[in-house]
């Protein structure tokens, strides 16, 4: 029997949740804006929500890949309109519908956090023809005209560039090598870079700060223009809350973070940025102290990096500057625990894409108290590897370690960094230490190796257990009080959580007898909960 299809209801389920199960990264650029980009990196659409409801999408490679829901799913495995449709009924039920609202006010989220539509912000504000000739690109005057210029690389492509428009065009490749700034850094700056390795690198060449960027053609030097000024934002750090048991269990839990390395690094790099929903809710990230230095040769800390837990997939955010964030272990100063030689100075210094994976890394490694870890976050900047450069000195390596993402990206940077290392170890002042490559084996990033096995084999709280502060300075948290039964283990499951308070007053790190009665208190909660291996 045949069923009557409601094709306006179907061209009002919101796309973006129908991209998202067909494995699409997805970003909120305006109020019902949004731009997808397909796992390929072979589709980027940019998606409308009509005033009527109804949602459209269009695709900035191909011109006739562009419609509603419909067109897209037939385009997409559901050859016909009767089996697209029957696909399309699903996200019709209830469940579904909440759960793409879901979706949406997530985006929505990460797009008010970002204070303002980044991606159009690079594209208005950073002229095409500058950032091109900032990564060594030269204008052929000769084959140039007022409204296009001709641009070669040093391995000789050749693009052209409209600087009214700020969009370019390759010569040999029109059809799928074009586009504005955001596709430029992709293909020729990143290597085919994703979206969003696109827009961490762009944000040190944002318009607001490069005055430079405004010189007449004729006028520009193809040189990298001066960084702007580091503003010290330590003020704005100390006034944030330390780690809360919220941002806690995203560390522990969704990255397989073991409150041991938590407690060996959290005290000088970690605390809590909270975001105070408009619904009266509060989503708390981890926030990642980023250090630079500033015009007087001063390191300060310019900025924080954000990590937290998302409705689909990590929220990652930023505020103020970018530099590195600087893990060292408790102990790196502890003169009870390393020899007086050693002090201050370091074995290895790992460096990471991102603190993440930087702390995954010395957790593998065991958290040895000599070693020196750092995240880069993302493509290194200058003004991190100043940064970088500052703390080598101080701390005088032996060895640098480059333990960057095993993908293209992360290929391409540590052979950057390599060279970059290299000509550093040559400057006056500069220790003699060697350098290695490491990546992580059978996944991208460290945290996707260190998380199945951790998760799996640590004991950890059950999420039903809800915890809840105890009234009085200095007493930590409990379990609620539906769980009395559980009384026998009571003082000892109230010792653990005074623990991670720890953490939250910044008292000396924990010695070998309290973290054993972590060990013991977690083992009494796994068992009393029937979760003992």
């Amino acid at each position: 029997m045949s069923t009557s299809i409601n094709t306006e209801a179907l061209t009002r389920i919101p796309l973006p949740a129908i991209l998202a199960d067909h494995g699409y990264g997805l970003q909120q650029t305006g109020p019902g804006r949004f731009l997808a980009e397909s796992p390929d990196h072979a589709e980027r659409l940019s998606i409308s929500c009509l005033p009527d409801g109804k949602w459209l999408y269009r695709d900035q490679n191909h011109q006739n890949n562009k419609g509603n829901a419909l067109h897209f799913m037939q385009a997409h495995g559901y050859p016909g309109f009767q089996i697209a449709a029957n696909a399309l009924t699903a996200y019709t039920q209830p469940e579904r519908l909440t759960a793409a609202q879901s979706l949406l006010n997530d985006l929505d989220h990460r797009y008010r956090d970002a204070g303002r539509d980044e991606l159009e912000r690079f594209n208005t504000e950073i002229p095409l023809n500058r950032l091109a000739e900032a990564h060594g690109w030269a204008m052929d005057a000769k084959e140039s005209t007022k409204t296009w210029e001709k641009y070669r690389s040093p391995s000789g492509d050749a693009i052209v560039i409209n600087p009214g428009k700020n969009l370019y065009f390759h010569q040999q490749n029109k059809d799928h090598d074009k586009g504005g700034v955001i596709q430029f850094t992709q293909a020729h700056i990143l290597n085919n870079g994703s979206l969003g390795d696109a827009r961490k690198y762009l944000r040190d060449f944002a318009g607001d700060n490069r005055p430079e960027w405004n010189m007449e053609a004729q006028q520009r030097a193809a040189s990298v223009p001066p960084a702007p000024q580091i503003e010290n934002r330590k003020g704005e750090w100390k006034a944030l809350p330390t780690l809360t048991p919220k941002s806690l269990r995203y560390l522990t839990d969704q990255r397989g973070l073991d409150i041991k390395t938590i407690a060996a690094y959290g005290d000088r790099s970690m605390r809590t940025d909270i975001y105070r929903t408009p619904g009266g809710g509060e989503l708390h990230n981890v926030a990642f102290a980023n250090v630079a230095v500033d015009q007087d040769n001063n390191a300060v800390i310019s900025g924080w990096e954000k990590k937290g837990a998302g409705t689909e997939k990590s929220f990652s955010g930023f505020h103020g500057q970018r530099g590195i964030t600087v893990f060292k272990h408790k102990d790196f100063d502890n003169r009870d625990e390393r020899t007086p030689d050693d002090v201050g100075t370091c074995q290895k210094m790992v460096l990471c894409e991102s603190s993440i994976d930087a702390l995954s890394k010395t957790q593998m490694d065991g958290c040895r108290p000599g070693d020196v870890y750092v995240s880069t976050g993302g493509t290194p900047s200058a003004a991190a590897k100043k940064a970088l450069a500052a703390l080598i000195q101080k701390n005088q390596p032996q060895e640098v370690v480059l333990a960057f993402d095993n993908d293209t990206a992360g290929h391409e940077y540590a052979r950057q960094m390599e060279e970059h290392m290299a000509e550093q170890s040559q400057m006056p002042g500069m220790p003699t230490f060697s350098i290695s490559k490491e990546f992580p084996e059978g996944a991208k990033d460290w945290n996707e190796v260190l998380k199945p096995k951790a998760i799996d084999s640590r004991p950890r709280v059950p999420k039903r257990m809800e915890l809840e502060r105890i009234p009085g300075q200095g007493r930590g948290t409990a379990p609620s009080q539906g769980h009395s039964d559980q009384s026998a283990s009571q003082d000892e499951n109230v010792e653990a959580q005074n623990i991670l308070a720890h953490l939250q007053t910044n008292t000396p790190a924990l010695d070998a007898k309290t973290e054993r009665t972590i060990d013991r208190a977690f083992r009494n909660i796994e068992k009393n909960w029937g979760l003992e291996r």
